[in-house]
């Protein structure tokens, strides 16, 4: 009868592998810091508007830059013209809406880019969209603020903290969920039969809390953030101030991981 014996090198090797094969989350864990994040562009769209895919093009190329978070909001106001965005949420519109009536806007318009939750430009207009980081940047000359995000095994962990906090009205931690990537086939409205393309669409958004002048950490399990089968995804974490009208604000930092 054949036998088959392992070398203690091979032995050796078997173990290693064990031992990485058993604690998968640990290699895994990552750690990241406002400090590297130096925008936050959020694109208001919608894939029955003709005039998007060229946003998400740019958001797709801005995007790339390791210091500048997108978040792509899929609106529901278009949904009447015969295809309803698969994407789309009513929360998004909110927020847009919220946007529009603190920076006095009027009218909503897709595709909009509000860069740093200080300045609206056109979301199709990418020199618009530099320019406008460069004159609003993160935080206020009255207020800062520092994110801190990390992974450890299956949980997430954030802590957030802010300078110059108004008791009246401290800043809000906002945690977004996103996809890196969606294709969507339209079978009808204005864009049927094309095969859409949309980056960094947002999934779920939501307000962990407030900031006051101790910092706030918040566990959560990864679990309940990820979605199976949905393919790269990202959660980006913004503490945002709010006026007193409780419109949302200038984004005071901003931090970001994708798995």
């Amino acid at each position: 009868m054949a036998s088959c014996r392992l070398s203690a090198s091979g032995l050796f090797a078997l173990a290693v592998l064990a031992l990485a094969t058993a604690l998968p989350s640990a290699a895994q864990d990552r750690s990241v810091s406002s400090r590297d994040v130096r925008g936050v562009l959020e694109l208001f769209t919608s894939q029955s508007c003709r005039d998007c895919p060229p946003a998400s093009d740019i958001a797709m190329r801005l995007g790339a830059a390791s210091d500048v978070v997108v978040l792509a909001y899929h609106v529901d106001y278009w949904d009447y013209t015969g295809w309803r965005d698969p994407l789309a949420d009513r929360k998004n519109t909110d927020r847009q809406k919220a946007y529009a009536k603190r920076l006095k806007l009027g009218a909503l318009v897709t595709p909009q880019v509000v860069v740093n939750g200080r300045q609206a430009v056109d979301g199709s207009d990418e020199r618009a969209v530099a320019k406008a980081m460069t004159q609003s940047p993160l935080g206020t000359p009255e207020a800062s603020g520092e994110i801190r995000m990390r992974t450890q095994g299956d949980a997430l962990h954030i802590q957030a903290s802010a300078a110059a906090v108004d008791p009246e009205r401290p800043p809000i931690l906002v945690l977004v969920t996103y996809s890196e990537r969606v294709e969507t086939i339209v079978s009808h409205g204005a864009q049927a039969g094309r095969t859409l393309v949309d980056h960094y669409p947002v999934r779920d958004w939501r307000i962990l809390g407030s900031v006051d002048q101790n910092a706030i950490e918040v566990d959560m399990p990864l679990g309940l953030l990820t979605e199976d089968g949905a393919g790269r995804m990202g959660l980006a974490a913004l503490l945002q101030s709010v006026g007193a009208d409780n419109k949302p604000g200038p984004i005071l930092a901003a931090a970001a991981l994708e798995f």
